[in-house]
């Protein structure tokens, strides 16, 4: 029996749907999955995962401790431990900058097993430093194969020496399932309006962190607002929390429309279907973003899209090809910003509904089945690149 592992740093809704359709993927194929958490929280994603019984090994390094509150040697030696107890025959590495995933690698080169790279990186997140770029290079170029989110995550993936025929997509997932049947639930049930605007409105989900860009979203609210109509012009609805909240209560403050902005806070995944359900599109203006995973619980939400042409789920969920789902904006433009939203205020619900309906169609294909889709063809590319390392023994093994 094949043993596949990989490690998050702590598990949410997110990372639980794709390890459960992973485990199902392996299991077809006579595999068994191991799947690490480094801590039983974190400060930065303070979700909430009930744990239940799943169809892998679920294990908890630091089961007791916050995420940021460990020392690095400790995430390193209580990784190297769990790898040497449970030898698995691949090791699926998130990133290539944590304490743990350079653990894992390690190992796995010492064990001679191969390991697969899962990253969301694209070129453009951040300024490109040549010396740090040098040092990811000789990181990436040890992994025998990568799982990506798109075609910009491969391509930066190639450019630090990872070759693009060995990097398989599908790593961005949310359980689309799960969102579509709430959202629907919510719409028709008896109290569902509650706490929400009567009137359509625009909603973003985001951490309250200057990157998010939400201050120019706020201004650009009030710029729409200032324009439309009073009985048809739409509220703006932000849900989240962060270290920059209070710049984004100045912002709101300072807009005018501070009546039509609504901050029902940082809601867990279980909460947010509601809130996706009577909204009349949705928005997403950062400024930086690996992907964008609230733009795939949105469109399968069915709801029409406008996405910062910086996220990296852009161009899969807002294609310029066929019909479209929305539009991708220029984040750093209020004037674009601004437009964008009376662009979409100003369609027939009919038109939104269309626009929603292609939204839900184009993220059908990037579900949790798609992770474990993509994770199988990074594993057969990993197992067919290095042909010559070492093959864990099955015997023994149950």
């Amino acid at each position: 029996m094949m043993r596949v592992s990989v490690c998050f740093t702590n598990f949410g809704p997110y990372h639980l749907a794709r390890l459960r359709s992973l485990a199902h993927a392996l299991k077809s194929h006579g595999g068994r999955l191991v799947a690490y958490e480094v801590a039983g929280t974190e400060r930065t994603y303070p979700w909430s995962a009930p744990r239940t019984e799943e169809p892998f090994d679920w294990v908890t390094l630091f089961p007791d401790r916050v995420l940021e509150t460990i020392p690095r040697g400790e995430c390193r030696t209580a990784m190297n431990s769990a790898l040497e107890r449970d030898r698995p025959d691949v090791v699926g590495v998130v990133g290539y900058a944590r304490p743990e995933s350079m653990a894992a690698l390690n190992w796995a080169t010492r064990a001679e097993r191969p390991a697969i790279l899962l990253s969301e990186s694209q070129r453009i997140d951040h300024p490109r430093l040549w010396w740090k770029e040098a040092i990811k290079r000789r990181r990436v170029r040890r992994f025998s194969a990568g799982l990506v989110g798109g075609p910009r995550h491969r391509a930066y993936l190639a450019d630090l020496g990872l070759d693009g025929t060995r990097v398989a997509l599908g790593y961005n997932a949310v359980d689309n399932d799960h969102f579509a049947r709430r959202a629907e639930a919510e719409r028709i049930a008896p109290d569902a309006r509650r706490g929400s605007p009567a009137a359509p409105y625009f909603l973003a989900v985001n951490r309250f962190v200057p990157e998010k860009n939400l201050p120019r979203l706020v201004r650009a609210f009030a710029r729409y607002r200032q324009e439309a109509q009073p009985a048809e012009a739409w509220d703006l609805v932000l849900c989240g929390d962060g270290p920059a909240a209070a710049e984004v209560r100045e912002a709101i403050a300072a807009s005018g429309v501070a009546k039509s902005i609504h901050c029902p806070g940082f809601l867990q995944a279980d909460e947010l279907p509601r809130w996706y359900a009577f909204a009349g599109a949705f928005v997403h203006p950062s400024l930086m973003e690996p992907w964008g995973l609230v733009v795939n619980e949105a469109a399968a939400c069915g709801l029409p899209l406008l996405v910062s042409e910086r996220a990296g789920c852009a161009e899969t969920l807002v294609p310029d090809e066929g019909r479209p789902s929305g539009r991708r904006f220029d984040p750093s433009d209020e004037d674009v910003l601004a437009a964008s939203l009376t662009w979409m205020a100003s369609l027939s619900g009919a038109e939104r509904s269309q626009l929603g309906a292609r939204a839900a169609e184009v993220v059908a294909d990037w579900g949790p089945e798609r992770f474990a889709q993509g994770m199988l063809e990074a594993l057969e590319m990993a197992v067919r690149a290095q042909p010559s390392r070492r093959r864990y023994e099955a015997s023994g093994r149950n």
